[in-house]
């Protein structure tokens, strides 16, 4: 199971080229770890509800994939 043809980053748009963590997800309160634990979807106005159900169904199935290895 993959993301493939999504665009998934981690942080914001702000620091995508930058090892620190996301100013502004640190102003909105978030620890530096949490920071660094963000993930961005972008979506573009192509995208249909169903390019996001497919989306949250994919990130569904790695977490569960990430947690069965802990």
């Amino acid at each position: 199971m993959g993301l493939d043809g999504m665009a998934v980053s981690n942080g914001s748009a702000c620091t995508a080229a930058s090892i620190d963590p996301s100013h502004v997800l640190l102003a909105l309160g978030l620890t530096e770890q949490e920071a660094f634990s963000c993930l961005r979807f972008s979506l573009g106005r192509f995208n249909t509800k169903a390019d996001v159900a497919a989306t949250v169904d994919a990130v569904k199935g790695i977490v569960e994939e990430l947690r069965a290895l802990v």
